[in-house]
């Protein structure tokens, strides 16, 4: 099977630039961290029933709070007893990096009956807020021993889970991240941010190796932070893993919430626009392909993914006719790729072509037809060498090519002869140093098959 190029990164893999998702380190680290409840406290006053009460709380630096005012209540009659437990509840003040600030927090009372429901906010306390600060303070590696510590007598706590999770998306294992936060059934507030883009990333990184793991994370992603970002992330990550069907919608939604987006860079655009055009050429919708590929470049005259992408889409149909026994097919499919202007897909469209046409002249010399490896087959592979004369595929068929001419010619040249275990000799190296071990393998079968038999 004849290789296809890699695509430049914004298109053959999932790449995430700058503007789509933006970091959430400086924004954990150094900017705004919300107040959150320590410890909620019981009520005297007599709970009327069933309800919710929302309370907003002013937390001053010091911890000192005071209730600002009931933000919504289901039942005023619960509102009395509400007061009273965020009054002598406990806060841990908001913090602007390091920094405590006055702030407020969103207190919110369920009432069941006459019981209090648990309050399901983050308590920050013991082990909890120690690496807290430790990741406030930008300590990750530290902050992960310490929670790792903690894990081993509590493996299922939420918080502890989540403050590992987060450790491990600022030292950048966003597999592990994303693992972390999969261990928690909910994910609390302050660290939705973060858990978005610790799936995101997952999605990217593992997209090349595990596409399902990538499909799973980067939906994940979607729906925690719905953007122009994420859903290139997914739309992406399902070409990838060849269902294109399903990447056309997030992509096309990815697309329209970056046009309307003015922040949006050129390069963003690109890689979506890229990554919409993938997606339409391998579901073979030519006709929404063609202004995707306009659009691209109008936007970046000199991108050369179109030309690539394109390229690739013709040795993929080359090698599908070739497999399936027709040849003159496959030669036309690897010259239209040769001729798309991209130079890597044309020296490997060149190259395939040399060898579509050496089994048109095998068959041809089955049948009794005069062949000449000369005419017909080294001009092609002399297009791919002229292009790049080191390439290991392109040095293959013009190997090919003059063994060919030296065994129907009788074997009388010995030049033609030398120039095929030259050039064979050259290819077999450089498959060897890109670690194309099959390709080397068949190199050396063809040598000794055929030369030094």
């Amino acid at each position: 099977m004849i290789r296809i190029t890699r695509m430049t990164a914004a298109a053959a893999a999932v790449i995430v630039s700058a503007a789509i998702v933006s970091p959430a380190k400086a924004q954990y680290a150094n900017a705004f961290s919300p107040a959150k409840l320590i410890h909620q406290a019981q009520t005297s006053v007599p709970i009327a029933g069933n309800g919710t009460v929302v309370l907003q709380v002013e937390v001053s630096a010091d911890g000192s709070h005071k209730v600002t005012h009931i933000i919504r209540s289901t039942n005023p009659a619960d509102n009395a007893a509400a007061i009273d437990i965020a009054k002598n509840s406990t806060y841990r003040p908001q913090h602007r990096g390091k920094t405590p600030v006055t702030g407020f927090y969103d207190f919110t009372i369920v009432f069941h009956g006459k019981s209090v429901a648990s309050n399901g906010s983050m308590i920050v306390t013991g082990a909890s807020a120690s690496i807290d600060k430790l990741i406030h303070a930008g300590k990750y590696s530290q902050a992960k021993a310490a929670v790792q510590q903690a894990l081993a007598s509590k493996p299922n706590d939420p918080t502890l889970n989540q403050q590992l999770a987060t450790v491990d998306y600022f030292l950048n294992d966003y597999p592990g991240a994303a693992a972390a936060f999969d261990k928690v059934s909910s994910i609390a507030k302050p660290f939705l941010q973060v858990a978005a883009q610790s799936y995101a990333m997952a999605a990217v990184r593992l997209s090349p190796t595990d596409s399902t793991s990538a499909v799973n994370y980067a939906q994940k992603a979607v729906t925690l932070a719905p953007s122009g970002g994420t859903y290139y992330i997914l739309g992406s990550a399902q070409v990838q893993a060849g269902n294109a069907a399903a990447a056309i919608p997030n992509l096309q939604k990815a697309r329209s919430l970056a046009l309307a987006d003015k922040k949006t860079d050129l390069k963003s655009k690109v890689n979506i626009d890229s990554a919409l055009l993938q997606a339409y050429i391998k579901a073979n919708d030519t006709a929404a392909a063609q202004p995707i590929e306009t659009e691209i470049t109008q936007l970046d005259p000199g991108n050369t993914t179109v030309k690539r992408m394109i390229g690739n889409q013709y040795l993929a149909a080359g090698n599908d006719a070739s497999k399936a026994g027709k040849h003159e097919d496959a030669l036309n499919d690897f010259l239209t790729a040769a001729k798309q202007g991209d130079k890597d897909v044309a020296v490997t469209g060149y190259a395939s072509a040399a060898l579509e046409e050496n089994t048109l002249i095998s068959a041809q010399r089955t049948a009794g037809v005069p062949n000449d490896y000369l005419t017909k087959m080294k001009p092609y592979a002399d297009q791919a060498l002229a292009i790049n004369p080191n390439d290991a595929l392109a040095n293959y068929a013009y190997g090919v090519a003059m063994a060919g001419a030296w065994i129907v010619g009788g074997k009388n040249k010995a030049e033609f002869k030398s120039e095929a275990l030259t050039s064979l000799n050259k290819a077999k190296a450089e498959a060897q140093a890109q670690g194309n071990m099959s390709l080397a393998f068949n190199i050396d079968k063809f040598i000794q098959q055929y030369i030094q038999k």
